[in-house]
């Protein structure tokens, strides 16, 4: 089987990638099965049954480079290329195949998952959203009254303050959810199931304690959809595309430019770097694995190396020579 998988046809391997997409327990985040399927089927279509080689994988990152694709776009699909080569390795070894035959398989396998990532830098999408704006956002959630618009306050004040990503306020509920007089504070389930704690304050408490005094206790998302008649569907969560939606028809009424879930976590870590915060604990509040990650959201320029560098002393008294 193991074999047939290196060389089959496009739709014979994708039926098997699906199988083990969902059966891979490693793989815990819908999100990451859906980009591995994607990148899948790209690389399984551009391939048109060839051999699977360590050769012609570098020869598809090539390929995706020629037609402008970013480093990390390219990554992203190497990513899932050694996913599925590390997958075809253990196959082998259930198909009861002679040992000769398993041992070229793993062996050609561990060739295409050693493939390397591409390098070079990429341009980062996106943009930082002003304080100015997120008030042109909460006064047009505030302009109808509706509960439409106290529940979208809560969601961009809640963005605003944990730089959750859209798919992460999707998945809310309202467990997650711990209030407090000063400080409130929500659990956030990020990628592979990995749970970090946001804090909410100030204007972010009072926008979530008014929602909630509109959607009630009882369990389930902490976010209801709301007909455009303004009846609250008790126990039907946003999807992230209504999230996108909903973004967009705020960003238009309040006249401002548009702007994407991933620009307030862009703005929440440039905006807690530029008020002095240190980068391990703003990588902790946005839930990345290395602060390498989080630095690029890092907007202050070079002044910040040049007040650092200014806060170091040396002890040396100028000599009259």
């Amino acid at each position: 089987m193991a074999r047939a998988l290196i060389t089959s046809k496009t739709g014979k391997a994708l039926a098997q990638i699906e199988r083990e997409l969902d059966r891979d327990p490693r793989l815990k985040s819908p999100h990451t099965r859906r980009g591995y399927r994607h990148d899948l089927t790209k690389f399984e279509d551009w391939r048109e049954g060839r051999p699977v080689s360590k050769l012609l994988v570098e020869e598809y990152a090539a390929h995706l480079q020629g037609e402008g694709k970013s480093p990390n776009t390219v990554n992203r699909a190497l990513a899932a290329i050694r996913w599925w080569a590390r997958k075809v390795a253990d196959l082998a070894f259930e198909g009861g195949m002679a040992k000769e035959e398993r041992e070229e398989i793993v062996t050609q396998a561990a060739r295409v998952a050693g493939v390397k990532d591409v390098t070079g830098e990429r341009q980062h999408k996106g943009r930082h959203i002003t304080e100015g704006e997120l008030a042109a956002l909460m006064r047009a959630c505030e302009g109808n009254g509706s509960a439409a618009g106290v529940r979208d306050a809560a969601i961009m004040a809640l963005a605003w303050q944990t730089g959750a990503r859209r798919s992460e306020l999707a998945g809310l509920e309202l467990q997650d959810f711990e209030g407090g007089e000063d400080v409130a504070e929500v659990k956030i389930r990020g990628k592979g199931d990995r749970i970090r704690k946001g804090y909410l304050s100030n204007g972010a408490v009072d926008a979530l304690s008014d929602w909630l005094a509109i959607r009630g206790q009882d369990p389930g998302p902490l976010f209801y959809r709301i007909r455009k008649g303004g009846k609250v569907l008790e126990g039907k969560g946003l999807s992230g595309e209504a999230l996108a939606q909903m973004l967009a028809k705020r960003a238009d009424q309040a006249g401002v430019k548009d702007m994407t879930w991933h620009d307030f976590r862009r703005s929440f870590a440039g905006n807690l770097l530029d008020n002095g915060v240190d980068l391990v604990t703003t990588q902790k509040l946005l839930g990345h694995k290395s602060p390498t990650t989080t630095s690029i959201y890092d907007r202050r320029g070079e002044e910040v190396k040049r007040k650092a560098v200014k806060s170091l002393h040396v002890p040396y008294r100028r000599r009259m020579v």
